[in-house]
């Protein structure tokens, strides 16, 4: 019986050797903003859009690695860290292969309600002070790019919850960027207490529509593989299972 058992575990190590060996690490770069990257897992609805693409590519084994979007950039045109970009725009300066659109945003202006702002437009932005994501300027399109160069009130900011904060402290009049990631801040303790965060104390100003990025990969191959993947889960609804599971707008 002894015996069995060892020849048992033995062919089990071998097995297990093996499934190892043949996985390939991809090392993939992402951000880390909240609902979308969280550090801490890893976790979050981008994270679990990757994690149901990779589950149907058995054959690599996936090892995120979380940095800002400009190092991001950086790796995936010039470094070795990375070997595959995450949430990666269509006009970025990179020379690599885009997958299919798969990362989805809703870029949204945000007020104070009791400031009662009317922004209709992109113009009605100009003359106030304003704080945005790192790299809108180039996202949101000439007219947006040409006021904010204009606007000695514009900045952008590298992580999401700076630009909600200085909305809610006064230091800034609004708050641009994904509408997601402001209700997730919202939800956050490191804002005064005094400060009253309840959705309804907000006016949303959507001057955009829907945004999507992509994956990018030093690898064509892989990306081909993996829009093939993309396409699958597109059609089966798996991707926007997920989309709905984190009430996405």
């Amino acid at each position: 019986m002894t015996k069995i058992l060892n020849h048992i575990i033995f062919i089990s190590l071998l097995v297990f050797s093996a499934t190892s060996i043949a996985q390939q690490v991809i090392k993939v770069g992402v951000g880390n903003f909240p609902p979308f990257f969280i550090e801490q897992g890893p976790e979050g609805i981008f994270i679990e859009l990757i994690d149901e693409i990779f589950k149907q590519l058995p054959e690599y084994k996936v090892e995120y690695i979380f940095m800002s979007n400009n190092r991001i950039l950086h790796e995936i045109n010039y470094g070795e860290l990375i070997d595959v970009a995450c949430n990666i725009f269509p006009d970025s300066q990179v020379n690599v292969y885009l997958s299919d659109p798969l990362f989805r945003f809703k870029d949204v202006a945000v007020s104070i309600k009791s400031n009662q702002l009317k922004v209709n437009n992109i113009s009605d932005l100009q003359g106030k002070s304003i704080a945005a994501y790192q790299g809108a300027t180039e996202l949101l399109g000439a007219e947006f790019k040409k006021m904010a160069k204009e606007n000695h009130e514009y900045s952008e900011h590298p992580h999401p919850k700076e630009t909600t904060h200085l909305m809610l402290s006064g230091r800034k009049d609004i708050r641009i960027g994904d509408i997601n990631i402001f209700r997730y801040d919202l939800n956050n303790k490191y804002y005064n207490k005094n400060i009253n965060v309840d959705y309804t104390n907000f006016t949303v100003h959507y001057l955009w529509p829907y945004i999507y990025s992509h994956m990018a990969f030093k690898d064509k191959s892989l990306k081909d593989s993996v829009n093939k993947i993309i396409r699958e889960l597109k059609l089966n609804g798996s991707l926007d299972k997920i989309y709905t599971k984190y009430k996405m707008q």
